[in-house]
C-alpha cells in the first residue's frame, strides 16, 4: 500500500532524481516551442513525447524510495493521459481520410463513408477532450504533493513550483475546452510558462545541496575553536622575563638573558 505523506528529509539520490525532472521539464518546453516551427514541428512533438515520458520515470525512481500516493496518481494519470492521446490520432486519421472521400468524390451511396468519417472524429475530439481533463487531474496530484514537501524547499521555492503547476493544470483544462479555438492560444503559452518554471527544479536542488555543505561546516566549527582554544592557552602559559621581556623555560627560575631570578 502507498504511504501517504512525506516528513522525512530525503536523501541526495531523490534530489538528483528532481534535479533530472526539471532537466526534462525544460527540455519539454523548448521542443513545444520547437513544434511551432513549420517544417519540422512535427519532429519536435515527438521530442516532447519523448522527454514526457523521460520526465515520467525519473518520478518512477523517486516514487521507489517515496513510495508517495499523489506521486503515483501523478505518474498513472499522465500515462493514461498520453494513451488516450495517441488512440486519438488513429481516429482523426482515417476518419479525416473517410470524411473527405465520402465529400468529395461524387459517387452513390457514400453516405456510409461520410458517417464512419464522421464517427471517428467524433470519438477523436472525445478521446483528445478526456485526455488533457486527466492531464489537468495529474498536474492537481502533483500540487498536493509538493504541498506536502514543503519542508524540503525554501517558501519562495514552494511557490514557484505551485505556481508552475497551477499554469499547467489551467494550460490543460483550456485545451480541454479546444472546441472554442481561442483556448488553445492561451493554453499553449501557458504551459510553455508553467514547463519552465518546474525547471527551474533543476537549480533548487543545487541550492539545497549547498544548504547541505552549509550545515556540515557549521558541524565542524566546533572542531576549528577547539584547535584555536589549545594554541591560544600555549601562548597563555608561555612565561616571560618580567625584567627584560624575554620568552623563558617554564622550568627555569632564572633569565638566560639578563639573570633576573624569577618568585
Amino acid at each position: 500500500m502507498i504511504k501517504k505523506g512525506n516528513k522525512k528529509m530525503w536523501n541526495n539520490s531523490i534530489f538528483e532524481a528532481f534535479r533530472d525532472f526539471g532537466k526534462n521539464m525544460q527540455l519539454i518546453a523548448i521542443f513545444l516551442l520547437v513544434s511551432l516551427i513549420p517544417g519540422i514541428g512535427f519532429i519536435g512533438i515527438i521530442l516532447v513525447l519523448i522527454f514526457k515520458f523521460a520526465a515520467l520515470n525519473n518520478i518512477k525512481l523517486i516514487n521507489l524510495s517515496l513510495k508517495n500516493e499523489f506521486l503515483e496518481k501523478f505518474r498513472s494519470k499522465m500515462i493514461f493521459s498520453i494513451t488516450r492521446l495517441f488512440i486519438s490520432l488513429f481516429c482523426v486519421i482515417p476518419g479525416g481520410i473517410f470524411l473527405a472521400i465520402g465529400l468529395l468524390i461524387p459517387v452513390r451511396h457514400m453516405e456510409g463513408v461520410v458517417i464512419i468519417g464522421s464517427i471517428l472524429l467524433a470519438l477523436a475530439i472525445i478521446l483528445v477532450i478526456s485526455a488533457f481533463v486527466i492531464e489537468m487531474k495529474a498536474w492537481k496530484d502533483l500540487k498536493l504533493f509538493f504541498e506536502e514537501s514543503k519542508l524540503q524547499f525554501s517558501n519562495f521555492q514552494s511557490r514557484d513550483l505551485i505556481k508552475g503547476i497551477d499554469n499547467l493544470a489551467t494550460g490543460a483544462l483550456l485545451y480541454a475546452l479546444c472546441i472554442f479555438g481561442i483556448t488553445i492560444i492561451i493554453g499553449f503559452i501557458l504551459q510553455i510558462v508553467g514547463y519552465f518554471q518546474l525547471a527551474n527544479m533543476a537549480n533548487m536542488m543545487m541550492i539545497q545541496g549547498s544548504q547541505e555543505s552549509e550545515i556540515i561546516v557549521t558541524n565542524n566549527s566546533p572542531t576549528v575553536a577547539t584547535t584555536s582554544t589549545i594554541i591560544l592557552n600555549q601562548t597563555e602559559a608561555t612565561k616571560f622575563c618580567p625584567m627584560c621581556g624575554s620568552r623563558v623555560s617554564q622550568e627555569g627560575n632564572f633569565c638566560a638573558e639578563c639573570g633576573a631570578k624569577f618568585n
